[in-house]
């Protein structure tokens, strides 16, 4: 979460790309807080997905989900280099994901769940457009409190429920991302459409887990920092590349963790985390 997280890990960033200017943390503030504090307008989004809960211990076939989606929140859009537009969002967000929230697919004999989750992100993404039309593909990052609240333990194996069982009746942490697409219009109403990816943790190893974020993020910074100057000397194809890259990214660190939740630490005691995949649209209000 490169602003979320910005004044913790500015010192990685900065030791990896040697600034040579002795104000960059005064001007990172300025650019990236407090100019969000002041310019940030209210957002309320409601989102719908369907998607799939995966954990690679887990013999039995899950069902298909719905997942409904809440978010508050503020949202930033700055324009500069002629019609780029500069998008940054904070939000908080609940959501609820069962199978009985979707009608597309019959899940008979597949295992039911239902989900409660809430959690904090970030949404950044650059795109072009002015002030009645703005089309911005963006990337967005959350850390998540996920709760099963139940379960069809209906022809499941011991193994299976003693693995879902520890998900059971209890928040366990976790994080997301998505990739997704932004149309506004007329500076206040919102189209949204997204995929995104999601990991929650069978239990929470605060030292392996923070060994493994600090990888992903400081992978991640440097690859902002790149991207940063793609925009910089071509604006428009260096916010596609700049979605891309970011996008591609965070899905491959999504992928080595299915099997490895802590990836690349304690491989030999990490276990499988629950896992979702959600296709998603909504709308936004900008107030």
């Amino acid at each position: 979460m490169k602003k979320i997280l910005g004044l913790i890990l500015i010192l990685f960033s900065s030791f990896l790309f040697a600034q040579e200017d002795e104000n960059y943390y005064s001007v990172y503030v300025d650019e990236n807080v407090m100019d969000f504090i002041f310019h940030s307008r209210p957002m309320v989004e409601i989102n719908y997905g369907y998607g799939i809960p995966k954990n690679k211990k887990v013999v039995g076939e899950f069902g298909n989900i719905g997942n409904w989606d809440l978010r508050l929140g503020m949202s930033e859009q700055k324009n500069f280099k002629g019609a780029l537009i500069d998008l940054s969002e904070r939000f908080t967000f609940g959501s609820y994901l069962a199978s009985t929230a979707q009608n597309f697919q019959d899940n008979t004999g597949k295992i039911g769940t239902e989900i409660y989750r809430f959690g904090i992100g970030t949404r950044d993404g650059y795109g072009i457009g002015g002030s009645f039309f703005a089309i911005v593909p963006y990337v967005s990052q959350s850390f998540v409190w996920t709760k099963l609240a139940g379960y069809d333990s209906t022809g499941l194996s011991l193994n299976d429920r003693t693995v879902l069982n520890d998900y059971l009746g209890t928040f366990r942490f976790g994080d997301k991302s998505s990739f997704g697409l932004k149309a506004e219009l007329f500076s206040r109403f919102q189209v949204n459409a997204y995929y995104e990816t999601s990991v929650v943790y069978r239990r929470h190893l605060f030292w392996y887990w923070s060994g493994s974020f600090l990888v992903s993020q400081i992978g991640y910074n440097a690859l902002s920092y790149f991207a940063d100057q793609l925009v910089d000397n071509s604006p428009v194809l260096g916010g596609i590349f700049n979605f891309l890259l970011k996008a591609g990214y965070l899905y491959g660190y999504y992928l080595v963790r299915q099997e490895n939740m802590n990836w690349p630490f304690n491989m030999d005691g990490n276990e499988a985390p629950l896992t979702f995949e959600t296709v998603n649209v909504g709308f936004s209000f900008l107030f």
